[in-house]
């Protein structure tokens, strides 16, 4: 029997505060592959050296909202894949912060004009 795979993370994080809809989450997972060998094809004898394969980590980010769904590649299998999938991660984390700034500019705007739409049914 094989090594039951293992995770160094697997996790789904609710998006949304009690009392909203449900149904927003992030889902984050990656296989720790530390203790398993090269992959051999299965018609191989254990001694066989010509066809021994290595994999990458099953990896997951998904996020949803409702009934959308996105979920993002990651590569590991070369330097520039890895280079890229950092370069995604950095990248959605700059765009979220910046939106979220963006988000909270807006409360006082939005504020205001509540304000002066209760002034008018007054």
């Amino acid at each position: 029997m094989g090594m039951p795979y293992r995770a160094r993370i697997n996790e789904r994080t609710l998006l949304n505060l009690p009392g909203f809809h449900g149904g927003a989450f992030v889902y984050v997972y990656v296989e720790d592959t530390s203790e398993r060998e090269l992959r051999r094809e299965p018609y191989c004898d254990s001694d066989c050296t010509c066809c021994p394969q290595n994999f990458e980590p099953r990896s997951v980010l998904e996020i949803a909202d409702c009934s959308r769904t996105i979920a993002l590649e990651f590569d590991l299998d070369t330097p520039e894949g890895r280079e890229n999938s950092l370069h995604k991660l950095d990248t959605l984390e700059i765009a979220i912060r910046v939106f979220r700034d963006a988000l909270v500019a807006e409360f006082e705007p939005y504020d205001g004009r509540e304000e002066v739409l209760e002034s008018l049914r007054d």
